[in-house]
């Protein structure tokens, strides 16, 4: 048995025990990793005109963030686009692109 042989089985074994934890907790994760992004950014622009500092539940988040397409953050990527940093994200991007994305008709 060569040592890829040895060790895979008991990476394997590791790589399921980690993912059934966050499987078998998926909304704690998840509004966890919610938790933590929003203050991460809650010092940007958009996080201090967004209240993200009073954000606790996906409720606040809901309310507090309305859903928006490029347009309406338009002015928000301008600033980024000038240079200016902790926009929408910490920090000031390396890189900048625009995608034409695609629109999903809800029936």
């Amino acid at each position: 048995m060569g040592i890829k042989a040895f060790l895979s089985l008991p990476f394997a074994k590791f790589v399921v025990r980690k993912n059934n934890k966050w499987k078998n907790n998926a909304l704690k994760v998840q509004s966890d990793l919610m938790t933590s992004l929003v203050k991460k950014a809650q010092n940007t622009t958009f996080g201090k005109a967004h209240h993200f500092s009073t954000i606790i539940t996906y409720s606040d988040f809901k309310k507090q963030i309305p859903i928006r397409d490029y347009e309406d953050i338009k002015d928000y990527l301008e600033q980024i686009m000038e240079g200016g940093k902790d926009v929408l994200w910490p920090g000031k991007p390396i890189y900048f692109c625009k995608t034409s994305g695609s629109k999903t008709k809800i029936l």
